[in-house]
């Protein structure tokens, strides 16, 4: 039954006399008995009461009467004192004291024990409670009491029903023979069994032996639960437990155990038992001591019965120091590539080459910023892996300052690091030193129609303490001696001017806008580009003459709405490419080998540095964005050396309340060494919501080339007004894991979920 909003059911009309002149008339002459000297008062109020009522006949009668906790008032139709500590309420009766109301037809009061009893049905109000039952008894003074055949709300959500219901304080209850539910229903889709339970007010209720039923049906047994009630505070216990089933694992099942450690911090310690592979455990750690500082802990680990086992370590936290000081923590860790692909429950976690471990402190002021980061990098290569680490490194950068009086700005980057790289050619010493120095000259110069040119000049040094040596076979070794990188780079951009239309039109006006940009740069000085070692981008750059020219379309739309007309880029399409006076980069360039480097690292996202060219692919990028809630993404690389496209994208989305689709498909070609065959679709569709009723949603990346699904996720719910249950199936075939898995759970509405069903993955 729902309770109004005054906390009374909605078949309760007791309203209806307040402020009112239609009550009932009172009934015939009072009987009063004599009273004792030390009772005379109260004898005396009520026998003036009662004389007076046939005066007033059309209102309801009312009596104030002291008690140890403040006053009760009793309001009914009619009122009567059969002696001189027991008074007897009758007709739509309210006895309020302190929060709480009682209601009833017929209600006695006991003055010498502050008690209120009710023979016939009864309702009871105290903040969030509302209860009702055939009769009952209770202690004023005490905060007992007793209600029989009991039925209501302790909780905002939770619904109890019992045999007896004791209340044992002011906000604790003692229930016998019943169940608990949070279903608005006479037969509850979900209850618990109460044998014997105890219900705490905004704190928990607690069940012995009980057991879980859908409907009238037994599904599980719990020798002890706790289950939150009134705000949902956290309490230490077990979970309940879960299951799945894996082809590749076998049977699933898992139990955690859920740790409070004060107001600001709590611990999760799992165990996952597969049927096929052992025991797993793990934990997870949250700590929020402040508002400036978080921390969260994830492990876990398994001694897997097919050698395929391991242990990992994620994390990230965050605080804040004064004057500006920020301290980042952010790693992954894993103890082999093998057990995060076959035991990660996500598909980018089981697929991802690298794991990127990363602690940084950094202070921004003005225009300034200082940086020291510790970090490391470990990327997934046949035979050995490459790992590189990074620092201590201390890093301090200004942007953007004016020089002076003058119209020229300057940036300025230094460096001073210690680095090293372990791989399956090179290992360098343990710390190795890299010291740069990187200052930068800007100013922006106005020609005519809009048209502006900026040159940007740059001076850059950077000493190695180790370089590599390379022999006649072309093998590489680590030497002990310095290398010293000193390069001039000269930009020149050229850009501002376009040409321009509005169109206008009865639905709207639109506009068309033509942006050409040219960009010419030089970078010279790089001498013996094989002997520096690449511990990341930073070492990778190469003398160049170049010159990148580009053509951008865009067109705006104006129109109307409700709440006024609104302006958005309806389509941009731009077209770009570079043309490399020098092909070679002053001897850089070599053929027969993947050249990745800067600048063939730019332009575009897919690498096209297996061929000696003058001219790079043509790209193209166009975004449409014919509505709100839809958009499209398109790029391609169209190279002339082939004739024919290396590459294309296509990433979009569809958004309605009730629907959406987002999708990206890429497709690239071996053309030339470093490029390789891909054919991939990934999507994500959704429909319903999961407040009310029935809703789908799946995730999947499908390999058209090799005609197979790398992975899908579809999940099915149904969510009712107080449960809802979801049906997973998961499907992985990456490598060493080929598994078909299916999960479910259910929910409970102020409960929890019982299952092993995962948040869902994300495409963008």
């Amino acid at each position: 039954m729902r309770r109004r909003a005054d906390g009374r059911p909605p078949s309760d009309d007791c309203s209806r006399h307040s402020g009112g002149s239609e009550g009932p008339a009172v009934s015939g002459p009072q009987k009063l008995y004599l009273c004792p000297v030390r009772q005379l008062g109260l004898c005396l109020t009520i026998a003036i009461f009662l004389l007076s009522r046939p005066c007033w006949a059309q209102q309801r009668a009312r009596l104030e009467l002291p008690y140890q906790h403040g006053t009760v008032v009793i309001e009914a139709d009619q009122i009567r004192g059969e002696t001189d500590q027991r008074v007897i309420a009758e007709g739509e009766v309210v006895v309020s004291f302190e929060d709480a109301a009682l209601r009833s037809e017929r209600l006695i009061y006991l003055q010498d024990r502050q008690v209120v009893v009710s023979d016939g049905p009864l309702e009871l109000t105290q903040g969030i409670q509302w209860l009702r039952g055939s009769s009952g008894e209770f202690n004023l003074a005490e905060g007992t009491g007793v209600i029989r055949d009991a039925d209501g709300y302790t909780d905002e959500e939770l619904f109890v029903k019992a045999k007896v219901l004791y209340k044992t304080g002011p906000d604790t209850f003692e229930a016998e023979d019943g169940l608990l539910t949070a279903c608005d229903e006479a037969f509850p889709k979900w209850s618990f069994r109460i044998n014997k339970a105890t219900i705490r007010v905004d704190s928990r209720t607690t069940l012995r032996h009980t057991v879980l039923k859908i409907k009238k049906i037994p599904v599980f047994y719990f020798p002890y639960i706790l289950i939150p009630a009134g705000q949902k505070e956290r309490s230490s216990g077990f979970l309940i437990p879960s299951t799945g089933n894996s082809n590749n694992k076998g049977r699933r099942v898992t139990q955690a155990l859920y740790l409070v450690l004060g107001r600001s911090a709590d611990l999760e310690v799992r165990a996952d038992y597969f049927s096929d592979r052992g025991l797993a455990q793990g934990f997870t750690f949250r700590a929020r001591p402040n508002n400036q500082s978080f921390l969260y802990l994830d492990a876990y680990g398994i001694n897997d019965r097919l050698d395929q086992g391991g242990a990992s370590l994620n994390g990230t936290g965050e605080t804040r120091f004064g004057d500006g000081y920020r301290l980042v923590a952010d790693f992954n860790l894993a103890s082999n590539f093998t057990f995060r692909r076959v035991f990660s429950d996500s598909f980018f976690a089981a697929t991802r080459p690298t794991e990127d471990s990363r602690l940084f402190l950094t202070n921004n002021f003005g225009s300034s910023s200082f940086n020291f980061r510790l970090a490391r990098a470990e990327t997934v290569f046949p035979g050995r892996n490459a790992v590189i680490r990074n620092g201590p490194a201390f890093n301090f950068k200004i942007s953007g300052n004016r020089l002076g009086g003058t119209p020229f700005y300057y940036d300025l980057e230094t460096t001073a690091e210690g680095v090293s790289r372990v791989d399956s050619r090179i290992e360098t010493p343990g710390l190795s030193q890299r010291l740069d120095l990187h200052p930068q000259l800007y100013f922006s110069l106005p020609l005519f129609q809009g048209l502006r040119l900026s040159p940007r000049l740059a001076v850059r040094e950077t000493f190695y303490s180790d370089s590599l040596r390379i022999d006649e076979d072309g093998n590489a070794a680590v030497g002990s001696d310095s290398f010293n990188r000193r390069y001039f780079d000269l930009r020149l951009d050229l850009k501002g001017w376009g040409l321009s239309r509005v169109y206008e039109r009865q639905e709207g006006s639109w506009k068309h806008l033509i942006e050409p940009q040219v960009r010419y740069r030089w970078t010279h000085g790089i001498e013996d580009f094989d002997q520096i070692i690449r511990y990341d981008e930073e070492d990778a750059i190469a003398n160049t003459n170049e010159v990148e020219y580009s053509l951008v379309n865009r067109i705006f739309v104006k129109r109307r709405s409700r709440q006024g007309s609104f302006t958005h880029e309806w389509l941009s399409l731009r077209v770009g490419q570079k043309y490399f006076i020098d092909p070679d980069f002053d001897g850089a360039w070599q053929l027969g080998r993947f050249n990745q480097f800067f600048p063939l690292n730019t332009l575009t996202g897919f690498p096209y540095g297996g061929l000696r060219r003058r001219f790079s692919p043509l790209t193209s990028v166009a975004r449409f964005n014919p509505s709100r809630g839809t958009s499209f993404d398109m790029r391609g690389d169209f190279d002339l050396e082939f004739n024919r496209f290396r590459n294309f994208s296509l990433t979009g989305f569809y958004y309605k309340p009730r629907f959406s689709v987002a999708t990206t498909y890429f497709l690239t070609q071996r053309l030339e060494p470093g490029t390789f065959e891909n054919n991939q679709l990934q999507s994500q569709i959704r429909y319903g919501n999961l407040q009310r009723g029935l809703s789908a949603s799946t995730v999947f990346s499908y390999d058209a080339r090799e005609k197979r699904f790398l992975n899908s996720r579809s999940r099915v719910n149904y969510f009712w007004d107080c449960c809802g249950v979801s049906v997973e199936f998961q499907r992985l075939n990456v490598g060493l894991r080929r598994e078909r898995e299916i999960r479910f759970s259910f929910f409970l509405k102020g409960i929890g979920a019982f299952g092993t069903i995962r948040r869902p993955d994300r495409i963008f």
